[in-house]
């Protein structure tokens, strides 16, 4: 929780510009005001590590904010849907979830569209393509959570794509990845894609994609980003899919 006590008590909101330290300042203001429950900083109470884990989850549930209400309305599925992310995919405890949650009511109905969010977000990450590869997987998981992808919603994701400087091919893997995996060889052709190879690789081409895709989502490595702590979990189940992927692909060569 280090970057949240941060955020709150050293003022982080004053320190970004743009729609994000807006979201900040606002949330801070509307939900976790007059709480003593948090250390109090200065300033500069809090490192870099801190205000970028901050950022990036602010950037990330004010961009499912918009996400949610890309059909014009956020439904109570749609809530609860992101509420069992937050706990469960992120593993987030009552007081984070309680922040992200205001953070998501606060972007929705600002006035700033979500290509606004992404924009910033970009400009700030877009060095680190693993960190924006890891939010573009996030928010397809968010707009899937009600198991369709609506034509607004993939709009904002190719906003997404754009302002992350993300290549289409990337893009085209992760949407494959999440939407319509029905039969079994669409799935077969899934865990390919999620290991990054074409499905004529040589088992040998196989195991060493593997070994670089497993390399970047190990735990130290993700750590070392500056990744909230809440999203390492959401790392870990990554890897997760990645092991399963390969398993899969070489089972199904014996």
């Amino acid at each position: 929780m280090g970057w949240l006590s941060g955020m709150i008590g050293g003022g982080l909101g004053a320190m970004v510009a743009g729609p994000i330290g807006a979201i900040i300042g606002a949330t801070i203001g509307a939900g976790m005001s007059g709480r003593q429950t948090l250390p109090q900083h200065g300033p500069g109470g809090f490192n870099r590590t801190q205000q970028r884990q901050a950022i990036f989850f602010t950037a990330a549930y004010s961009m499912i904010g918009k996400l949610a209400k890309a059909d014009g309305r956020v439904c109570n599925d749609e809530i609860a849907a992101i509420e069992k992310i937050s706990r469960e995919a992120l593993g987030m405890d009552s007081q984070t979830r309680e922040f992200a949650l205001n953070v998501f009511t606060q972007a929705k109905d600002r006035p700033e569209p979500f290509a606004a969010y992404a924009r910033q977000f970009g400009d700030l990450f877009w060095q680190d393509q693993q960190l924006c590869s890891f939010m573009m997987s996030f928010l397809f998981q968010v707009a899937m959570a009600d198991g369709e992808l609506h034509p607004q919603e993939e709009t904002m994701l190719l906003e997404a794509k754009t302002a992350f400087r993300l290549p289409e091919s990337l893009y085209q893997s992760l949407r494959s990845r999440y939407v319509g995996q029905h039969s079994s060889s669409v799935r077969l052709a899934k865990h390919y894609e999620n290991l990054g190879v074409p499905n004529n690789a040589t088992s040998a081409e196989i195991k060493k994609a593997y070994r670089r895709k497993a390399a970047e989502f190990h735990p130290d490595k993700i750590e070392g980003k500056g990744l909230p702590p809440e999203f390492i979990k959401f790392a870990n189940d990554r890897l997760a899919e990645i092991n399963e992927s390969y398993d899969t692909v070489m089972s199904s060569r014996k």
